[in-house]
């Protein structure tokens, strides 16, 4: 590190803290020690410190804004000692580390672990026995339970009861799970979705309102705005949107003798055939009405059909007031639904990924939120086994899902703070195209009945939704092929009705399980029509033009991409994974479309359409028709100009895609790309495991995970016995919680200021060159940069700021965090908050602090392309234009939302040449002829991809 960058980390805040640490671990070292074992409390006695030995090092290129093990670990670790020298349920400090070390989810082999031991003894501190913390065993701890498949396999399986309890026992997930069905018009959460909001399998039963509890299927009185005191039959509790508040939505029950209908009875009440969906908030709940006198005992409902009134019978009246089935059942209880989300995948138990393949089976609670979905600790193991598939093991969950639904499970609720009813019932199962056919016996993507969704016919009507599959429609057919006599009827009707009539124990759940397949949107679009595009179209270029497509790679500016593409997309594109592909398809209708057919660049038109709907963060509802529109003429542009793709089961699941989005919400909350990299947390198990019971190993593994996360989250155990203060702080140390719950740097370090919006960075690396009005930003000093700037006669506002910046102690930084939590670097082009200024898209030049701590952005700003009407000009790929202006202004680093991705719509004067590039091979800088696109930036159009990701 240079002298002037030593300097300056000598004056921060953090050098400071790194001292005091130091120096209070080492007064402290000899003081926490447990009497019984001898094993070390503090793990600052693990620190030899002799100054004249130990040298730090700064190298080049850090900054204080790097993480630091002592600052946010060792610190936190003295404090926690000072409040609490224990660490129960373990013997002290030392004992939990090195029990965590072992039980993480990357485990260490043998050979790493002796070694660990025998420095920690060399070091002469005083170790438990690496087999006594293997075998120590954590107070509640729910063993994996050992089942046979039907073939006499046996495997070992981690009940998703005890796994239900560990998560509502802790707090952040209890607080954070969503207990009722939300009603919007823009879709973000699987809960937002018309499956949780229609079917009753998936309502919360009850509330408590004013200390009563109501139940689903009860009358109560309130005051209607309208009618007055009334009485309503709720159906349903719901939030609203955003609106903490609960509503009910319920049947209005009027009294005959209020509207003097004319009826024989005047104590008969009316239910009016169209006022079904009724509002009011549930703290308008009176009362409940509970005696015989005050329940409605005789009903008639208008009938507009026959335009005369409609007795209801003494069985249809009681049908229609029977209590909900849980309230018996709840004595006492609140009522809580958490519906579940299966996982289904296969995996190789080795690094090579070619043998000895796993099933496996996972779940996780529909009712987080995206963002702690995705992470892996509420990714939950069930089973797996190199033995037998995932139908094998279906058994037990089968069983234990019907279970959950039926008679639901007592839980304590950190949330609520009591004991409570959980109800779990199947919300989706998520998985790959040939495993979803598998589960519901369907033949598979080679039959004729290709589809699993509906009747649809490979050779008659790939491009049609024919008639919905159901789950009793294919028990009738199943039973239709068995009562065949020859195999060859049988086999004449598996290929008429598209299943097979094996035995299925998830047939049995109470969900509808065709209903619970949503389109997998990873492995149909990217990894299948994506690929088998690329597929069709790479061969047929000539070198000359790949040479090309690398060049316009290579010049595509990746400002707001999430990752770049990695390899040569022109040769290695089979090779290519899925974010591979998702990188591609946001820049290949800009790269490909010179070396397109007119079909072919229709089709890939419309296949990035289909991609940006695949991949939207959010779904309207009002949009649903439109989109699925998008996706019919993606298929019938398929048949037109690649009518070989079309016999593609892939192809015709997209015609289901948007019904899938309005029953789950956008794809995402269904996409099995986080709950897939969970396999890699299978794989590792296996690979350090002795491979002589891999079943057993791995569930054991991951029930112990799952047990020490609840211990030391202060889940209760033993009848309310929880850890201590000290394991709770080691646990959500940052180290801890980046070794054990791969959490990311962002969240670990929040509470610094490098981690917040409008926030100047200086990260490592060199910032990419890049020009704005002739000028090229390179690592100039600021008062350079600047002068350059003002010699290009920008806006007398500019001149003026930029004026007052140069006259006083300035510092310039590479990139903001922006709005969004987003580092965006300098070159980027950017979108802005409309409150702060006129434009709503820019170019971020540099950012600049000033010496009051004042962060400044210096903007180029793009002006629309509008038509004479004043709708916005788009190009041929539906991308609306922009011109980048010769207007500069500041902004206030926190005016800037996130980092968007402009297109530079290339003229004539923009050439593909051979240019001479250096590159490093074998440690030495070797010049090579490429193909490069120079772009000429005097040609200001641009284009905003649409297809971009955000």
């Amino acid at each position: 590190m240079s002298e002037s960058n030593l300097e300056r980390h000598f004056g921060t805040e953090r050098h400071r803290i790194l001292v005091e640490s130091l120096s209070h671990v080492s007064k402290e070292q000899n003081q926490h020690r447990c009497s019984e074992e001898g094993f070390i409390e503090d793990v600052g006695a693990g620190f030899d410190r002799n100054d004249e030995d130990c040298q730090y090092t700064y190298e080049d290129g850090c900054s204080d804004e790097d993480e630091s093990v002592i600052e946010s670990d060792v610190v936190q670790l003295a404090r926690s000692l000072e409040r609490s020298s224990t660490c129960k349920p373990f013997p002290n400090l030392l004992f939990a580390l090195l029990y965590i070390l072992i039980h993480g989810p990357h485990p260490m082999g043998e050979s790493n672990l002796s070694f660990i031991w025998f420095m920690l003894q060399s070091a002469g501190h005083s170790v438990p026995s690496l087999s006594k913390v293997r075998k120590f065993l954590l107070p509640g701890f729910v063993p994996s339970l050992k089942f046979l498949s039907p073939d006499r396999y046996p495997f070992y399986y981690n009940s998703m009861r005890s796994t239900l309890s560990s998560c509502l026992g802790k707090r952040k997930i209890a607080r954070d799970l969503t207990r009722y069905p939300v009603v919007t018009s823009i879709y973000k959460e699987v809960f937002h979705g018309k499956r949780w909001n229609t079917d009753p399998r998936f309502f919360t039963p009850m509330i408590t309102t004013n200390d009563i509890p109501v139940f689903l299927r009860e009358c109560v009185a309130f005051s209607h705005p309208q009618f007055g005191m009334t009485t309503a039959f709720i159906v349903k509790f719901f939030q609203k949107g955003d609106d903490v508040e609960l509503y009910f939505e319920g049947d209005l029950l009027l009294d005959a003798r209020q509207f003097k209908i004319a009826v024989p009875d005047s104590t008969i009440y009316f239910l009016p055939v169209n006022t079904r969906i009724l509002f009011g908030r549930t703290e308008q709940c009176i009362s409940l009405i509970t005696s015989v006198e005050q329940k409605p005992t005789d009903i008639v409902q208008w009938e507009a059909a026959t335009d005369s009134f409609k007795r209801f019978s003494s069985e249809e009246t009681a049908q229609y007031l029977s209590p909900h089935p849980f309230k018996a059942k709840a004595a006492g209880r609140r009522v809580v639904t958490v519906p579940l989300v299966l996982f289904s995948d296969d995996t190789s138990g080795n690094k090579s990924k070619k043998w000895h393949k796993f099933e496996s089976w996972s779940f996780m609670l529909a009712g987080l939120p995206r963002n702690l979905n995705a992470k892996h600790e509420n990714i939950h193991f069930i089973c797996c086994s190199d033995q037998m598939d995932a139908l094998g093991m279906s058994g037990p969950i089968a069983d234990e899902l019907t279970g959950l639904e039926m008679d639901g499970i007592e839980v304590y609720d950190a949330y609520l703070n009591e004991q409570v009813l959980v109800i779990a019932p199947l919300l989706c199962i998520i998985c790959d195209n040939p495993q979803a056919s598998k589960l519901v016996n369907h033949l598979g993507g080679s039959a004729n009945k290709f589809c699993r969704f509906c009747m649809a016919d490979r050779d008659t009507s790939p491009c049609l939704v024919c008639e919905e599959r159901s789950l009793q429609q294919s028990l009738q057919q199943m039973e239709i092929i068995r009562s065949q006599r020859t195999e060859a009827l049988r086999e004449q009707h598996r290929t008429l009705y598209g299943v097979r009539e094996v035995s299925n124990p998830l047939l049995h759940v109470p969900s509808d399980l065709y209903r619970c397949l949503p389109v997998e949107v990873l492995h149909i679009i990217p990894l299948g029509i994506c690929k088998a595009f690329l597929k069709d179209v790479m061969p047929k270029l000539s070198p000359t033009q790949k040479r090309e497509v690398l060049a316009r790679i290579r010049a595509f500016n990746h400002s707001g991409f999430k990752v770049k593409i990695h390899g040569n997309v022109c040769y290695h594109y089979q090779s290519f994974v899925g974010r591979d592909y998702k990188a591609w398809m946001q820049m290949a209708i800009f790269i490909l479309s010179p070396y397109l057919s007119n079909g072919q660049l229709i089709v890939l038109v419309n296949l990035s359409k289909v991609f940006q709907i695949a991949y939207c963060s959010f779904f309207e509802l009002s949009k649903a028709e439109a989109w699925h529109q998008i996706c019919v003429d993606f298929v019938h542009s398929i048949r037109d100009f690649m009518p070989k793709m079309l016999r593609k089961q892939k192809v015709h699941y997209i015609l289901h895609l948007v019904q899938c989005m309005q029953d789950y919400g956008p794809s995402s909350s269904f996409c099995a790309e986080r709950p897939e990299s969970f396999n890699s947390n299978i794989r590792m198990q296996n690979i350090f495991g002795n491979k002589q019971a891999p079943s057993r190993d791995i569930a054991v593994h991951f029930a112990v995970i799952e047990h020490l996360r609840f211990v030391c989250e202060g889940g209760y155990y033993n009848d309310k016995e929880s850890c201590d203060i000290g394991l709770h702080d080691l646990y959500y140390s940052n180290q801890v919680q980046r070794f054990l719950n791969s959490a990311p740097s962002k969240e670990l370090n929040a509470h610094k200021a490098i981690y917040t919006a409008a926030t100047a960075r200086m990260p490592s690396g060199a910032c990419d060159q890049f020009m704005f009005l002739k000028v090229t930003i390179t690592e100039l000093g600021v008062e350079s940069t600047l002068e350059q700037i003002l010699k290009m006669d920008p806006p007398y506002d500019v001149i003026v700021h930029l004026g007052s910046l140069m006259d006083g102690k300035l510092q310039q930084f590479k990139a903001v965090m922006s709005h969004t939590v987003e580092l965006v670097h300098a070159g980027n082009y950017i979108e802005l908050d409309p409150p702060f200024c006129e434009f709503k898209y820019g170019q971020l030049l540099t950012t600049i602090k000033s010496e009051a701590g004042h962060t400044y952005c210096l903007v180029q700003g793009f002006e629309a392309v509008e038509q004479p009407d004043g709708q916005p000009l788009v190009n041929s790929f539906d991308c609306p234009l922009y011109y980048l202006s010769r207007k500069l202004f500041t902004v206030d680093s926190s005016a800037i939302v996130r980092a968007v991705s402009m297109v530079h719509e290339c003229g004539s004067s923009c050439k593909l040449q051979d240019a001479e590039l250096f590159q490093n091979v074998e440690r030495e800088e070797m010049a090579t002829m490429q193909c490069v696109l120079k772009h000429d930036w005097t040609l200001p159009l641009f284009c905003y991809n649409v297809y971009c990701i955000l």
